[in-house]
């Protein structure tokens, strides 16, 4: 079995088990559906084992194209303003991937994968499609917090200051960006660049 065919297998039996829970396919191991005010995303990235099997496992995220017109250069394939892998929705955080190595062993897989998809997926895009509950993480000074939504400390900064956008302050989104980058002042370009870009498309936009 090779990767691609791999992938094609897996893809059209998650089509299956997401579509239960109204997910719909719009891309290669790639579903969406609407979540209150953002697109639930779910990803599965897929790999062949050296031991003979493929393995893989999900990722959950949420677009919000409020944001993303703020987060991105301009319009490209859909991608997540934030989100996490499943596995770090578990109690304990421990990386596990799902196993197979034919259609059959996918089947036995079904169970165990919608469990996941409702007991820790499910929640976390019922909390997270709402704009109130993501600006409480961000905003909060505990890291864990953010961290949780899958950013880091130069991508929360972004994301701070485009909430502040979407409310209609934009003095307080450039305050924002002007207080980060005084902080990254000796930080290294990569760091400093995503904000610089913000902050010079927000002045263009007057």
């Amino acid at each position: 079995m090779t990767l691609n065919e791999a992938r094609q297998l897996l893809d059209a039996f998650l089509e299956g088990v997401v579509s239960t829970l109204g997910f719909q396919h719009i891309g290669c191991l790639e579903y969406a559906r609407q979540a209150n005010e953002a697109t639930a995303l779910l990803s599965w990235p897929c790999r062949l084992d050296p031991r003979g099997f493929a393995a893989f496992t999900c990722g959950v995220g949420l677009h919000f194209e409020s944001l993303a017109k703020w987060l991105s250069d301009g319009p490209k394939r859909m991608t997540a303003t934030l989100g996490t892998p499943i596995h770090f929705l578990r109690a304990n955080k421990s990386f596990a991937e799902w196993k197979f190595s034919g259609a059959d062993d996918l089947e036995g897989q079904r169970g165990p994968i919608l469990d996941d998809l409702s007991n820790l997926a499910l929640p976390f895009v019922e909390r997270y499609s709402k704009l109130s509950e993501v600006r409480k993480a961000v905003e909060s000074s505990i890291p864990k917090d953010w961290i949780n939504l899958g950013l880091d400390q130069d991508r929360r900064v972004n994301v701070l200051a485009a909430i502040q956008l979407i409310r209609g302050d934009k003095p307080s989104a450039l305050k924002i960006l002007d207080d980060a980058l005084a902080e990254r002042k000796t930080a290294s370009p990569k760091r400093r660049f995503e904000i610089e870009d913000l902050r010079k498309r927000l002045v263009e936009a007057g």
